[in-house]
């Protein structure tokens, strides 16, 4: 039985309770502990944050009161009996939190991103493994079904090379909505913007289908005041010319939250658009692909977070959540934050 803790409960972090709720029920061999968030509202309910990722879904309120609630981390730590700890606190803060976790003896799944540079990434990963610990990243759409299913269609050449593709997201975080944000989001030096908050979802899911491109170009627009890029729009550079792009626009006003691709192969072309997913084959008939082999929910998350509990619980690792990898994704990250500073020029990775 894994005693778990999570640390952060804004909007991200109630998901993520849901979550470890959602497996409880189901049987999971763990048991939720102990919470921790710096705002005491928070950890009374009188306080939460908007999500953008619970439309459709039934997402019934936590009885918090039921867990040992802290608002230190070192606190929790010091005097819980517990194996596991989820980070999901603003990016600034997920190095040291997560050493802190992993020094203590606790394995530790960090939400993404992993951090803001490549040197506190580097201290993650060299801490965890003197710790002996797993280090996680929760780079969700490894776990996405229908990103899973395009990761095999290149991967096993069903249709042939690549010939190009665009990916794309994009959502008003409303500031005004959930102030005890205090804008970190959107600062360069605390969340990163879009390019770190959003966009690194697409970065990390290029990287991982379609291995590292040689350079990327990006081209980059700041409409908040104070503001890192709202707005970003990439060109991933490879050998074989083949063309990608991915763009992310966090300004929207009005307007839902959405996310898809289109990629287009030597045989056929893969389109992921208004939660469908569609095959359009060069020589038959469009289908809908059955994606439900590749997890045993429907829900990412779900899928992310019981994977890495059933490899926590057994004793193994997962390649698919392996923290060099998303090291990598904030190695591209950072070269896309240098080259929209210069107007889009190329920036070798």
């Amino acid at each position: 039985m894994l005693r778990i803790a999570l640390s952060g409960l804004g909007r991200m972090g109630s998901f993520h309770l849901s979550i470890y709720e959602q497996l409880v029920e189901d049987g999971f061999p763990i048991e939720i502990v102990a919470l921790c968030d710096v705002d005491e509202d928070k950890l009374t309910g009188k306080s939460s944050a908007v999500v953008n990722l619970t439309e459709g879904k039934d997402t019934k309120k936590s009885d918090l009161s039921k867990y040992h609630l802290y608002t230190d981390l070192d606190e929790m730590l010091a005097k819980e009996d517990i194996d596991y700890v989820d980070i999901i606190m603003p990016t600034y803060l997920h190095c040291e939190a997560a050493c802190k976790v992993l020094e203590s003896g606790r394995h530790c799944f960090c939400e993404k991103p992993m951090a803001l540079n490549d040197e506190q990434c580097k201290k993650m990963i060299d801490t965890a493994k003197k710790s002996g610990k797993q280090l996680i990243i929760g780079h969700c759409l490894r776990f996405w079904p229908e990103y899973v299913y395009l990761k095999q269609v290149v991967q096993n050449k069903v249709y042939g090379e690549v010939n190009g593709g665009y990916f794309w997201r994009g959502g008003y975080q409303d500031h005004e909505a959930n102030g005890s944000w205090q804008d970190w989001i959107i600062k360069r030096e605390k969340g990163g913007g879009a390019l770190c908050d959003q966009h690194v979802h697409d970065i990390d899911v290029i990287n991982w289908i379609f291995g590292t491109p040689k350079a990327v170009s990006t081209i980059g627009k700041t409409t908040f005041p104070g503001s890192a890029y709202d707005l970003v729009a990439t060109n991933y550079i490879y050998d074989d010319r083949k063309t990608l792009t991915a763009i992310d626009d966090t300004a929207y006003k009005g307007v839902p939250f959405t996310y898809g691709y289109k990629v287009n192969l030597e045989g056929a072309c893969i389109e992921y658009k208004d939660f469908k997913l569609t095959v359009y084959p060069h020589k038959a008939e469009p289908f809908t692909p059955d994606v439900s082999i590749y997890g045993p929910s429907t829900d990412a998350y779900y899928n992310e977070l019981s994977a890495y509990l059933t490899a926590v619980d057994n004793g193994y690792t997962l390649d698919r959540m392996d923290p060099e990898a998303s090291r990598e994704a904030i190695k591209i990250t950072n070269a896309e934050m240098r080259s929209a500073d210069n107007n889009g020029t190329l920036e070798i990775i």
